[in-house]
């Protein structure tokens, strides 16, 4: 058995936990601690410390993800051996649900991937049997191309016929129309 810090550490990061720990076996990110489960001897003199209550034995069900979490973190955090600062909204964060999304890492993020184009660059799309809104005045088009959806803006027709255009607004006479 080994004790491991959960979710409700994140954002609190008390750290009264860290000044009893006999063993030295806290690791900190950025607003989580863990517990190195292999340094860890169960002594638990951390667990009654920790006024968020994140600290549990990896014994209790459904704990998985958190020890996997502590297991990771540990090899790649620094050693913490002397409480630090604690964040000045911990006592707002504290007992806050859902807050496993929050954790930061250090990791960098997987790279973004971009979506294909609806068609091909230089092929406009038919809009054969779609329909046509108005919103404000613009034109949307929505068709179905190869089993995709497309919206075609339609530019809006301007009451003025003079006037120069520049990116879809007419300007006459240095002032904004249409």
């Amino acid at each position: 058995m080994t004790y491991i810090v959960t979710e409700n550490c994140i954002n609190c990061k008390y750290q009264d936990c860290v000044t009893v720990c006999p063993v030295d076996c806290f690791y900190e990110g950025e607003n989580f601690l863990v517990i190195h489960p292999e340094e860890c001897i169960d002594c638990g003199v951390c667990e009654p410390e920790c006024p968020a209550d994140a600290i549990k034995p990896d014994t209790e069900s459904g704990l998985d993800e958190w020890l996997a979490i502590n297991t990771k973190y540990a090899e790649i955090w620094p050693n913490i051996t002397a409480a630090g600062d604690v964040p000045p909204d911990a006592e707002e964060w504290n007992g806050k649900p859902n807050k496993a999304a929050l954790l930061i890492t250090g990791e960098t993020p997987a790279a973004p991937t971009a979506a294909k184009p609806i068609y091909e660059p230089g092929r406009k799309p038919e809009f054969e049997g779609g329909e046509t809104y108005e919103v404000d005045g613009t034109q949307l088009a929505v068709a179905q191309n190869e089993g995709q959806e497309i919206i075609q803006l339609k530019p809006r027709p301007s009451l003025e016929t003079d006037g120069t255009e520049h990116d879809g607004l007419r300007l006459q006479s240095g002032k904004q129309s249409g």
